[in-house]
């Protein structure tokens, strides 16, 4: 078993020519045409790109397998092989991706997700709780001292779970979390651990089914490579335990 976490941003360079052209999506091998936002959003597919077949070399996996990518139901990119699963999230000009690999696993049990969040503006914190926290989570949330980074864990936590299945934020309030025994349970992903790191240029939260978390290689893209990282003051979690 094995779990790795790279991340990047768009505007620093880095070599996606590199990747053979039968290893690109229908979408990466054409040429982008629309306004500021779809090129930035076309940047960013790329660099997405980028990042997972970097971490395909490091854990030794087919990096053939970038080219039989498909979308589920719900539309969650994945690998047609049980035992491999990633993820991805964007934020304004950050990516990240999330992967892990367990040779005896199923699909369940090497499920990742992984949310990350870059605030742009102000926003009314305690109003956009209402509509999903419990109140546990209030009272919690209204005696911590930095609003916006305990808002955004009680946030990214529920997307990282959730997008392990592909589901929306729709279910939102159907993630419980517990933050002083740092405890999530949600019918919409399996047992498993995760971990919010509030120490990077964005909110990041990652899950991972069972323990793939416990030995998890992280990743940031630096000076044209990826360069290993520790995040020393991550927050852990149980899920479903």
């Amino acid at each position: 078993m094995a779990c790795f976490i790279a991340w990047g941003n768009t505007h620093q360079p880095y070599s996606f020519a590199d990747i053979p052209v039968e290893f690109l999506t229908q979408k990466l091998r054409a040429e982008p045409t629309g306004n500021a936002r779809v090129l930035q959003r076309h940047q960013c597919r790329q660099l997405v790109h980028f990042l997972l077949w970097q971490l395909c070399k490091i854990a030794q996996i087919p990096t053939a397998l970038l080219a039989q990518i498909y979308r589920t139901e719900s539309g969650r990119p994945q690998f047609p092989v049980e035992h491999i699963d990633f993820n991805i999230a964007h934020s304004d000009d950050w990516v990240a991706v999330i992967l892990n690999v367990n040779e005896q696993g199923s699909r369940a049990e090497t499920a990742v997700g992984i949310d990350i969040e870059f605030p742009k503006r102000t926003r009314n914190f305690t109003a956009l709780l209402t509509h999903f926290a419990a109140e546990n989570e209030l009272s919690w949330f209204a005696q911590q001292s930095n609003p916006e980074t305990s808002f955004y864990r009680i946030w990214c936590l529920r997307e990282a779970v959730l997008k392990s299945q592909g589901v929306g934020i729709v279910k939102l309030s159907e993630v419980m979390h517990d933050p002083e025994r740092l405890r999530l349970s949600s019918d919409y992903c399996p047992a498993g651990q995760l971990f919010f790191s509030d120490e990077l240029p964005f909110y990041l939260a990652a899950f991972a089914a069972g323990d793939a978390l416990e030995n998890v290689q992280c990743f940031h893209w630096k000076e044209k490579q990826l360069c290993s990282i520790s995040l020393k003051s991550a927050v852990k979690y149980q899920v479903n335990f």
